[in-house]
């Protein structure tokens, strides 16, 4: 972990002053008393160390096209890469709102609440309900409960004097360490109750109309201390009109509950009045936060706010994090999710501190601008009116795991319930203007819709067959009948209209005459050293044609200081982050030359040319002293016009620094291989032990479906594992897709920057992988490593591989019946070059070891002798 960084500060009202108008300028420090990790017992032990910090991917926040995006594989990968890296922070409420809302202002509208009935504090316990006593507001047992209030949200809160951090040692921290310890705490005499909080069952419009008559009493008595001026109100709760059918523009497949129980929108969607919202505004791009209410099922919010969270990020890739909330009859949580992991509050609203914070959170969220809602002060976005289709709601899944909770060892405060699950997806999104993940209209693995697996028409000079029937168990999900339960809406999208000082033109950048992408990253803060100086290396050589190498690199500033997710978002203090796991990342920037995704190719024969080109590319790293480590179909662009070098490799990120290599001669097999009996010889393999011997930082680096077994297992990353995820780069691309798109569409494509608009549905192309291979992206790594190292071990394996009826059936269902012998072919023939590599007589190698002329050889001479399809089966525009 990073232990050095910048002091992370806020200027905070002071607390307790006489005045709240009044403000001092003092730190504000997270309290690590009330901040401990959230373990379950079902989540994978141990995942990460020193040199793991970030457990492999296992893509829930970009997946592939052709994985499955459907709930249950998302939220299981979700869970993956969230493991050790979610936090229940008392403190989160008034980190995040403190200097909006001080403790002692929402002390004070708490006993105006009081004092009008709002709040009742009443004798007993909660389980008393109606019938029991109401306190008067001016006894002293009232009294003792608004001291007690705002004593337990002082000690549960930030510190920002040393009288603060003196509070952690009053009697309630003392309850909440011996709650932790298993002993019970002492039971209140005493609990409150939300006179108007809506009646069981929750209804979405009623629970809205109570938090805005809330957070509008609340907003009124600010304003008497604060003024007009320091009151403006810039978002408010609503509710989605529409009942039946999924928020539009999210990335989620469209037969996913994506339609959350209310939001939180910019003041501008509502009338003058405050009455009415318009529609047009309530889509993903327009969100501030999400909520979902429920009647007892907690955890069950939980999980479904996080996965609406997940949505924002995906349509905002911009955004530096996303807040959610649960809420039920008589419990609430707050929800942070940055690219390190999550931050959960969890409150119960018959206690007081739970009382005082509600209040906060609900002023916090209607004063607080866009950066305090994780808005890039860096990014300007202008609206603009679109239109979309959305599908009908179809009914949850039936959960088939139970999730044992570790609650004795993640317990909340005393005035906060048991802690449950918590899993948003805060990694990235590739399909934007501004991506955070990949270069911006390069990467190809955005979660889309499937809307309608038709929705543009096919080239009329195209001979392909588009089958719309997927290969594999998942093909039902895509629910070929959508068009009976889908429904066109116009929308307003906020899109950016200025990125880090670049103007937008449309959706890419504008250098002159070249098109840009711009890639936005969280990078691992002790990866940056070896990031910069892999650029710093490409830099000094000689270009190489068949490299997209970032014409500007930066690091994002907050106030001249890195956008750190433990320094920036959290406020973690450099003596403070030794004591988590997860990664410190920094907000990387880069712009480079916009080039054509994979899922734009033209052909079969453009694509394996792209795939010969990125080799060459690869090539050219290792002889220079690079190795670029995350070899996927994300990170392959082609040419956007004919002439142009076919293909490339691109991002860098894990890119590592080691010896070069010499080059190689490419050799050009004499004849193709192809289809033969089977070989019986009967050769062993066995797993390779981890090579520790020289620990660097993420051993295990690549994107899960493209790593070589050798990595899966845990062995040392050479090129030769790289050149083994070009094999399953080429193996994936055919299941992926159903041919290339239209002429049509692949014009439009590149009008658009390669952009795919949000609610335009899934592409018209794209198919899901068999189940065998959907495995790849989600299994556990070592059985991932035992199938890819089955598969490579004799010519009786290759021989079943080719013969399989996902390989068969895809290539006749997927592709026109002129390419199949020849994809076949190519498959065959490259297959088996990685086989026979590992051949030493009747022993198998510990791994493949394919050499970069020997690869492009295969390429070349499948070229040369498909040649004659190439143009007749050409969907380029350019001709």
């Amino acid at each position: 972990m990073a232990t050095m960084i910048s002091a992370a500060t806020k200027v905070i009202p002071a607390t307790g002053a006489a005045v709240h108008g009044k403000v001092a300028k003092i730190v504000c420090k997270r309290n690590m008393d009330v901040i401990r990790l959230c373990a379950y017992e079902n989540e994978p032990s141990s995942i990460r160390t020193k040199n793991h910090p970030s457990p492999a991917k296992q893509s829930a926040s970009n997946r592939h096209p052709g994985q499955p995006h459907m709930r249950t594989p998302v939220d299981a990968a979700i869970q993956h890469e969230l493991a050790e890296a979610r936090f229940v922070s008392d403190d989160l409420a008034d980190h995040i709102f403190g200097h909006l809302v001080p403790t002692d202002l929402a002390r004070d509208i708490l006993k105006k609440f009081v004092a009008n009935g709002t709040v009742e504090v009443c004798e007993g316990k909660p389980s008393a309900g109606a019938s029991a006593t109401v306190l008067d507001e001016k006894c002293d047992a009232v009294q003792s409960a608004l001291d007690a209030a705002f004593e337990a949200a002082k000690v549960h809160g930030c510190i920002r004097s040393h009288s603060d951090a003196g509070l952690a040692k009053t009697p309630s921290a003392q309850a909440d360490t011996e709650k932790k310890a298993g002993k019970a705490s002492k039971v209140h005499r005493h609990f409150w109750r939300w006179k108007d909080f809506p009646k069981v069952p929750l209804g979405e419009d009623a629970l809205v109309d109570f938090l805005n008559k809330t957070t509008d009493s609340a907003l009124n008595i600010a304003k008497l201390q604060f003024g007009d001026a320091k009151s403006k109100r810039r978002n408010r709760f609503a509710a989605p009109e529409d009942k039946h059918h999924a928020v539009p523009l999210a990335y989620e497949a469209d037969v996913e509950d994506m339609r959350p129980d209310f939001l939180v929108l910019p003041i501008e969607a509502f009338s003058s009045d405050m009455k009415t919202v318009d529609q047009k505004y309530v889509n993903f791009t327009a969100l501030r936060a999400v909520g979902e209410s429920k009647n007892k099922e907690f955890r069950s919010g939980l999980e479904q706010v996080h996965r609406y969270a997940r949505g924002i990020r995906r349509a905002q890739p911009w955004v530096h994090f996303v807040l959610a909330m649960t809420v039920t009859k008589d419990r609430m949580s707050l929800v942070r999710g940055d690219s390190s992991g999550t931050e959960r509050l969890e409150l119960v609203l018959s206690n007081g501190r739970g009382c005082v914070e509600f209040i906060r959170i609900l002023l916090g969220l209607a004063l607080a601008e866009g950066i305090d809602l994780g808005q890039s002060p860096d990014v300007e976005l202008r609206s603009e009116a679109r239109s979309c289709i959305i599908s009908k709601l179809s009914p949850p899944p039936k959960t088939t795991q139970t999730h044992n909770y570790r609650n004795s060892q993640a317990p909340v405060s005393s005035s906060g319930p048991p802690s449950v699950r918590a899993s948003l997806s805060v990694e990235q999104s590739s399909e934007a203007a501004v991506s955070s993940s990949g270069q911006a209209s390069h990467t190809s693995g955005a979660s889309v819709p499937s809307h309608s697996k038709s929705s543009a028409g096919v080239s009329s000079s195209s001979k392909r067959k588009y089958s719309e029937v997927d290969n594999g168990a998942d093909a039902a999900e895509d629910q070929s009948n959508l068009s009976k339960k889908v429904k066109k809406v116009d929308q307003i999208a906020f899109i950016p209209m200025k990125v880090y000082g670049y103007k937008c033109w449309g959706y890419y950048l504008k250098d002159g005459s070249r098109l840009l992408a711009l890639k936005t990253s969280w990078l691992d803060l002790e990866r940056v050293d070896t990031q910069e100086g892999v650029l710093q290396r490409l830099e000094k050589t000689k270009p190489h044609p068949n490299l997209i190498v970032p014409l500007k690199n930066f690091k994002a500033a907050t106030k001249n200081d890195g956008c750190t997710t433990l320094g920036t978002i959290r406020a973690f203090l450099g003596d403070q982050l030794p004591g988590f796991l997860v990664e410190n990342r920094v907000l990387s920037v880069s712009l480079s030359e916009l080039k054509r995704p994979v899922k734009y190719f033209w052909g079969v024969h453009d694509f394996v040319r792209g795939l010969r080109g990125a080799i060459l590319g690869h090539e050219y790293l290792t002889q220079i002293g690079i190795l670029h480590r995350d070899i996927s179909e994300n990170n392959i662009v082609l040419a956007r016009r004919p002439g142009e070098e076919r293909g490339y490799l691109i991002d860098f990120d894990m890119a590592i620094l080691q010896e070069p290599e010499d080059a190689t001669a490419i050799t050009k097999p004499k004849v193709l291989q192809v289809l033969r009996e089977p070989d019986d010889r009967a050769r062993s393999s066995s797993p390779i032990t981890p090579d520790e011997s020289k620990p660097i930082k993420a051993l295990r680096t690549g994107t899960t479906p493209y790593m070589s077994f050798n990595v899966l297992y845990g062995g040392n990353h050479t090129y030769f594992d790289d050149m083994e995820s070009f094999l399953y780069v080429m193996l994936l691309f055919f299941f992926s897709y159903a041919g290339p798109l239209s002429k049509e569409e692949l014009r439009a494509a590149d009008d658009r920057g390669f952009v795919q608009l949000l609610g335009s549905g899934r592409l018209s192309h794209m198919r899901s992988w068999p189940k065998k291979y959907r495995q790849w992206a989600d299994e556990k790594l070592s059985d991932i490593a035992a199938q890819k190292d089955a598969a490579l071990t004799n010519a009786a394996r290759l021989d079943a591989l080719m013969r399989s009826p996902e390989i068969r059936n895809c290539l006749k269902d997927n592709w026109d019946t002129g390419l199949c012998k020849g994809i076949e072919t190519l498959l065959f023939s490259s297959w088996a070059l990685f086989l026979e590599s590992r051949s030493t007589g009747w022993q198998i190698a510990p791994r493949t070891q394919v050499k970069h002329g020997q690869f492009i050889g295969v390429l070349d001479a499948w070229l040369e002798k498909f040649s004659v399809d190439e143009e007749k089966s050409s969907n380029c525009p350019f001709k």
